[in-house]
């Protein structure tokens, strides 16, 4: 799937630099939800409709630009995609 330029553009400043101060259980930084929300997007997510923390990660679910659902788990230390 594309994104169009502005989405795009969008995804790119986003994710250049949204990281939270807080700590995660190793006690190291963690992605905040705006940078997580940055990962989805640059997945293939137009629309989040759920997000949640749940311990070591973020759980998001949204929709595709075809309307399909998506639902994604991204690791809060290091941002990884985990499915």
């Amino acid at each position: 799937m594309r994104m169009n330029g502005v989405a795009h553009l969008l995804a790119v400043i986003l994710l250049s630099g949204f990281v939270s101060q807080a700590e995660s259980e190793t006690g190291g930084p963690t992605i905040s939800e705006s940078r997580a929300r940055a990962i989805a997007w640059s997945a293939g997510l137009v629309h989040v409709e759920e997000i949640i923390r749940a311990g070591d990660r973020w759980e998001l679910a949204g929709r595709t630009v075809d309307d399909d659902e998506i639902i994604l788990d991204i690791d809060v230390e290091d941002g990884r995609i985990l499915n």
